[in-house]
């Protein structure tokens, strides 16, 4: 399955017109917009040095390279354009867009063949590749422990992220959709910022199983915990909004569903303080591969267990009691604002 998969994308990196195709976009655009997104397509793909864009606007013209570019993370080669009005004895003439590329055909070409060697990796770390939430996650957990976020780095394109492991949200946004869509899963990128910033912020739209929702992987690299923060992973619009403000060139779909939630879709979850749900739960998060965790859906419960694990210095035996392994100190993380409990084995 590995082996088919590779040869996809490798087929899919030599034919970049088809590569990733995506519509979330181009189908919320008018009529004058498509056509445009259309002429913009042709030109980027083949290199086309300008477009005569006659009658159309150029607030269309700039909505739909904004829209062609998100639908499209495997352009990584166009570098905006300059929007040019000509005029004959004082009277306008026509208008025509010349654009920028950071490439030529050759260098494309072993672009192209760089990122399928990083896609080489990625395929090793993943099981299988299935449109399901699994294969979500799987992708998910191998850009946030395989990848760096580097405020420093101008490159915004995938390739940055794809190549050299290391970018910025766009960056990551970008790869992280250019994936999605090579699984043949919907996905997009959005725009807009976060709460406590004036800078640009970007992340992910994903349908899955027939419901959109929210992926932002730069923030949960930004967590900076020794644990993977899977609270952005297929999150709703309610909990993004806490953090984040969308300004997007076209309307989001509603993400109101919680089914992938990831301590709620393993059942990592209590709603009440129990030693031995506790003690089932964490183990049954080790044996997923990750550190022994907990979240609870109530402060009531979070503060018992608190009060029960730390202040009263029961953690210890806790863990002889559902493992039969004597520790003498444990370290141990705490998210109080999604409520869940790490320990540090």
């Amino acid at each position: 399955m590995k082996r088919l998969l590779l040869v996809f994308l490798i087929l899919a990196l030599a034919f970049p017109l088809f590569a990733g195709v995506d519509t979330y976009c181009y189908d919320k655009l008018s009529q004058n917009e498509k056509l445009a997104y259309q002429a913009i397509q042709d030109c980027l793909t083949h290199l086309v040095p300008s477009w005569n864009c006659g009658s159309i606007s150029r607030q269309s013209i700039q909505k739909a390279y904004d829209c062609y570019l998100i639908d499209h993370p495997e352009i990584f080669w166009s570098d905006g354009y300059t929007y040019i009005t000509s005029y004959s004895n004082n009277n306008v003439a026509g208008h025509r867009i010349e654009f920028t590329y950071t490439m030529d055909r050759e260098q494309i070409a072993k672009s192209n063949t760089t990122i399928v060697n990083s896609l080489t990796e990625l395929v090793r770390h993943i099981r299988k590749f299935e449109p399901t939430y699994q294969t979500v996650l799987e992708v998910y957990d191998y850009f946030v422990k395989n990848c760096t976020y580097d405020e420093t780095n101008l490159d915004q394109s995938l390739y940055s992220v794809m190549v050299n492991h290391s970018g910025v949200c766009t960056s990551f946004a970008k790869s992280f959709q250019f994936v999605m869509q090579l699984l043949g899963i919907p996905c997009t990128v959005v725009y807009g910022r976060l709460q406590n910033s004036s800078l640009g912020h970007a992340w992910n739209l994903l349908y899955l199983d027939g419901s959109w929702y929210h992926v932002d992987i730069t923030s949960a690299l930004a967590q900076k915990s020794a644990e993977i923060d899977h609270s952005f992973l297929c999150a709703t619009d309610a909990f993004m909004q806490k953090t984040h403000i969308v300004d997007n060139p076209v309307q989001l779909d509603a993400c109101t569903d919680e089914k992938f939630q990831f301590f709620k879709y393993f059942d990592l979850c209590l709603d009440s303080y129990s030693r031995q749900e506790l003690q089932t739960k964490m183990l049954k998060s080790y044996h997923m591969g990750y550190k022994p965790m907990v979240q609870f859906s109530n402060y009531r419960a979070f503060s018992a267990a608190l009060d029960d694990l730390f202040t009263k210095q029961n953690i210890l035996t806790i863990i002889y009691e559902a493992t039969g392994i004597k520790l003498d100190a444990i370290n141990y993380n705490i998210d109080e604002n999604q409520m869940v409990i790490y320990l540090d084995v």
